[in-house]
């Protein structure tokens, strides 16, 4: 039949990315140059690349640039309390662009610990929203993360990272409900992240046959991207993550009747357009 190639309805940048970019952008005129980004402000290398050529530049160790009265950004996904303070106290200027969702459980995750809890905070380890609330928790990846906390305290709470897949998180949480009985479960996926996983698996119970075919766009290293594409790769062998155009060069998919695309919520819409256009100019004949 004739082939259909189909976008997710949601594309694009989510609220929390799109004001980290605008924000930093609006930076430039504004206050002292050099401009010194406090890791990958999205985990997108066409934003980071686009950011560069605009002069700002991403750094690894902020202290050895701290004399240098330069305007520091942190990134969508925050910025520890510590950094943020030598960083003030040093007389730099300080960008805050963390997501507001991200702040919003963060704080969450301040107040339990001033209450006491033992806090388990099902996550990534070393990544950037993680880093930022480690020293109050204990990070788990999976149940049997869990099965290693020896945790006396009857106070225990679960929360996580904010772009975690929905299905992989509850499963921690029926655990967590059976290992700590007591525990609460205060746990919050991004609205965004979680609409775009409820999405996915909608399209993935109709367009799950040989002749569908999935691609995944975005960069590796994002998180809640990734999740998209570990979702769609237990629900069938045809598909592929892909971070640039030329990843495509060498495949055919000729055979198939669907294209379905879907995409993260730090992948810019102009790069799901552009794979859209690539898709429509060499499958449409």
């Amino acid at each position: 039949g004739p082939m259909n190639i189909i976008k997710t309805s949601k594309t694009g940048f989510c609220y929390g990315v799109e004001r980290s970019i605008t924000i930093t952008s609006e930076t430039k005129n504004i206050y002292p140059k050099p401009y010194y980004l406090l890791g990958m402000l999205v985990h997108n290398s066409i934003v980071n690349e686009e950011l560069k050529s605009k002069g700002f530049e991403i750094i690894d160790n902020y202290e050895k640039h701290l004399h240098e009265r330069a305007t520091f950004i942190s990134t969508a996904h925050g910025i520890h309390e510590k950094v943020k303070k030598r960083i003030l106290h040093s007389g730099n200027t300080l960008i805050d662009t963390t997501c507001p969702i991200v702040i919003r459980n963060n704080q969450k995750i301040i107040n339990y610990f001033k209450d006491n809890y033992d806090i388990i905070y099902f996550g990534k380890h070393n990544h950037q929203e993680s880093n930022v609330v480690k020293d109050y928790v204990h990070i788990i990846e999976n149940k049997s993360d869990i099965d290693k906390l020896k945790i006396k305290n009857h106070k225990v709470v679960l929360v996580n990272q904010t772009t975690m897949g929905i299905d992989e998180l509850k499963d921690i949480e029926n655990y967590m409900k059976l290992k700590y009985p007591n525990s609460i479960i205060d746990t919050l996926i991004c609205p965004s992240t979680r609409d775009r996983q409820n999405e996915l698996k909608e399209l993935l119970n109709k367009y799950n046959s040989e002749k569908d075919f999935w691609l995944v766009l975005g960069d590796k290293r994002s998180n809640n991207t990734t999740k998209l594409y570990e979702t769609t790769k237990q629900n069938t062998a045809n598909c592929l993550f892909i971070s640039n155009i030329e990843e495509l060069e060498n495949i055919n998919l000729d055979s198939m009747n669907n294209i379905i695309l879907t995409s993260g919520t730090s992948t810019p819409s102009s790069f799901v357009d552009t794979i859209y256009e690539y898709l429509n100019n060499k499958y449409k004949k």
